[in-house]
């Protein structure tokens, strides 16, 4: 019998009354490391004990054999339906969600099926499957319930429940503290144009894919994180293959992954940075969504981007515990200002499945401080949290004048802060006005609504 943990439990139990209410298909949010699969293995084992059949989709094949790993551990029985993999009489099975749409006269109909990294299944391929099976019960499960627009999931969930939030696994020792570190930038970002969502590729690679970047992103590395084991999120495979080798050539054993790299070379990585024998991966759009490894100690954020999902996606991706290291503390280092546009990563948020997100419930009422001592980003606080630096306390100069010529200087301050707003163009620009005055991010969005311009795209 698996032993869930109490969050996992009332996840289960909260699923189980959707579906008494009468919702076929689930939408369930909890964060990066809170033991999704577990819950997987228990639906899909009370599912077959009670003679159901259920059908796990993934979009890659390092999910799929995570997943593996943890039936095995569980002494599931399962199969497999993936490229030259024989179809197995198995009530489980695990499937690539590219396989399965090319052989769904061949499989047994479900009675649940189960999507990992809900958020892709918006897509044809995964819409294909739920339309060949619609009386099957659905249950999707996700960190970041919205597309990568910003849209929701109502066209394929019909209700969402929200598990436990990061803050409460932290707080309850399941996911690891951290420490995020946001050092000057010394990007341009004004003019990236964006497509789909998010910054337009190969414009932010050339922005980003510089010398000059990457070597200040090592050295804040051997400040902050030295000789931890880093994953990097570059911008394209150029960007992470060359920023492997800085790596390397500064000493470090450093490899690069992306969507094209052999299997066999990526498990071999994947095992050698397990095991401590590789110090850094760097990585273009691969260890991101569902990679477990608890052995990752810091994370490096070198690809600028608007989605949400991947931001949370990947800052998150050092939390997840270590046996081997129950002092864990992740570092996060944001060389490109994510944290500006998204917030901590265990932000209070909430969501819809309209996509729009509520209000937090609980707002920023001071902006957000970043250390000029050691660049440690965290909410307002009189003192660093991470070296102890107090903060000066501005002190207004006492002027002797009326009160009718200190209200014109008031006066005169408001007006130019007017100005630099009604002047800005473009997304970027907002961005950054909205940092040094420590707005909250939805100012961002209503001056984009005000000026007509497209959340997160740049008119220039």
């Amino acid at each position: 019998m698996l032993q869930l943990r109490d969050y996992q439990e009332k996840g289960v139990n909260d699923i189980r009354a959707a579906f008494q209410q009468g919702f076929r298909r689930v939408c369930y949010t909890a964060p990066c490391g809170a033991g999704k699969t577990i819950l997987v293995v228990y639906m899909a084992s009370a599912t077959a004990l009670n003679g159901g059949r259920t059908i796990f989709l993934v979009h890659r094949v390092e999910l799929l054999d995570q997943a593996a790993e943890t039936f095995k551990r569980s002494g599931i029985h399962f199969g497999i339906i993936a490229p030259n993999r024989q179809i197995s009489s198995d009530k489980i099975q695990l499937a690539s969600v590219q396989t399965l749409a090319r052989r769904l006269h061949k499989i047994p109909e479900p009675n649940l099926i189960i999507t990992d990294e809900h958020h892709h299944s918006v897509a044809s391929t995964w819409r294909k499957i739920f339309d060949y099976w619609p009386q099957a019960y659905g249950v999707g499960l996700t960190a970041t319930p919205c597309r990568l627009n910003g849209q929701g999931l109502g066209e394929v969930s019909d209700i969402l429940i929200p598990g436990p939030t990061a803050k409460e696994l932290i707080e309850q020792g399941y996911l690891a503290p951290y420490k995020y570190f946001a050092p000057p930038q010394i990007i341009n970002m004004e003019g990236i144009r964006v497509k789909m969502g998010d910054y337009d590729q190969k414009q932010l690679a050339e922005t980003i894919d510089k010398p000059t970047i990457i070597g200040d992103a090592l050295e804040h590395y051997e400040r902050l994180a030295k000789g931890k084991s880093a994953i990097v999120y570059c911008v394209n495979i150029e960007h992470s293959q060359h920023t492997a080798e800085a790596f390397r050539s500064a000493g470090y054993t450093a490899e690069h992954l992306d969507g094209k790299t052999h299997p066999i070379e990526r498990k071999r990585i994947t095992d050698d940075f397990r095991t401590g024998k590789l110090q850094i991966i760097t990585n273009c759009d691969i260890v991101s969504e569902g990679y477990d490894c608890p052995g990752a100690e810091a994370v490096i954020l070198l690809r600028p981007t608007q989605s949400l999902t991947l931001y949370v996606q990947q800052s998150m991706r050092c939390l997840r515990p270590d046996k081997n290291n129950p002092e864990k503390v992740g570092i996060i280092i944001d060389a490109v200002g994510n944290v500006a546009r998204h917030g901590l990563p265990d932000e209070d948020r909430s969501w819809s499945l309209e996509g729009k997100k509520k209000k937090p419930t609980e707002k920023r009422e001071f902006p957000m401080k970043i250390c000029p001592k050691c660049f440690y980003a965290h909410r307002p606080a009189p003192v660093c949290p991470g070296c102890g630096h107090v903060y000066k306390v501005e002190q207004k100069a006492e002027i002797e004048q009326r009160d009718g010529e200190l209200a014109e200087v008031i006066e005169l301050e408001k007006k130019r802060k007017k100005e630099e707003v009604r002047k800005a163009r473009n997304v970027v620009t907002l961005e950054q006005i909205a940092m040094q005055r420590g707005y909250n991010p939805n100012w961002v969005v209503k001056q984009c609504e005000l000026k007509r311009i497209p959340f997160g795209g740049a008119n220039t």
